[in-house]
């Protein structure tokens, strides 16, 4: 398992710079697009409901990879309510349906913490599993890149 994490400013200015990075860290791999679009969902939900969408705010994107799937996850400032799937009565409206979206694209999903913090993941499947030897640096091609425990500023 391979384990990459970025913090980012809680601003929806920064969705852009998160879905690039969860790209360029896993690569022109199948199935890419997929975490790439849990990713962006987790990351908006965390500044739309979040305490981490306040000035000064951040969230912290994780991904990690094993031969089967990716693990996305983004921790939080947390909030009120619990993230969960909502049921949404008109077919115009287009809030409301990221979780949805995020439980279609993952093999299951969840959340933990409060109301202090909390974190939110789901498991997406690489549509082909990948040998533990191609597991390498080579593998992530922002290894080489990351800056160790940075906050970076979008």
């Amino acid at each position: 398992m391979s384990h990459y994490s970025i913090t980012l400013p809680g601003s929806t200015e920064c969705i852009h710079e998160a879905r690039t990075w969860v790209h360029d860290t896993l690569g022109e791999n199948q199935g890419v697009d997929d975490a790439v679009l849990v990713a962006s969902e987790l990351a908006t939900n965390a500044i739309r409901h979040s305490a981490s969408g306040r000035p000064g705010g951040t969230f912290t994107l994780h991904v990690a990879a094993f031969s089967d799937r990716w693990h996305v996850r983004v921790d939080d400032a947390g909030g009120l309510n619990v993230p969960r799937i909502q049921a949404v009565d008109d077919d115009q409206d287009e809030a409301g349906r990221g979780l949805a979206m995020v439980a279609s694209l993952s093999l299951r999903w969840g959340v933990f913490g409060d109301y202090h913090a909390r974190g939110v993941w789901a498991d997406v499947p690489t549509p082909n599993s990948v040998s533990s030897d191609d597991e390498s640096e080579a593998y992530f091609p922002l290894l080489n890149n990351l800056e160790s425990g940075a906050i970076r500023h979008c």
